[in-house]
């Protein structure tokens, strides 16, 4: 998908996928705390480089720790994904 043509819904899904996929789970809610759910740094850089190669765009690895409901941290990688990083 390239940047900047990813909806809001269409990020958030797909952190929600990844997430589930990197964990084993059968599903994560948008409501979710990831830190809660047991991401560690090691499970957070999988889910970073998954989003990075859907969306081409970076994501800080910061970026989880600091907002881990999945709602709040695909906003944010909305926000990249559309505006690119601030400079």
């Amino acid at each position: 998908m390239a940047t900047g043509t990813a909806t809001l819904a269409d990020v958030e899904a797909a952190v929600r996928e990844i997430t589930a996929s990197v964990l084993d789970l059968p599903d994560v809610e948008r409501d979710a705390n990831l830190l809660e759910l047991g991401v560690d740094s090691f499970v957070a850089t999988r889910i970073v480089a998954a989003l990075r190669t859907r969306f081409d765009t970076e994501v800080p690895l910061i970026l989880l720790f600091e907002e881990p409901e999945v709602a709040v941290f695909a906003e944010s990688v909305h926000d990249l994904v559309v505006n690119g990083p601030e400079d």
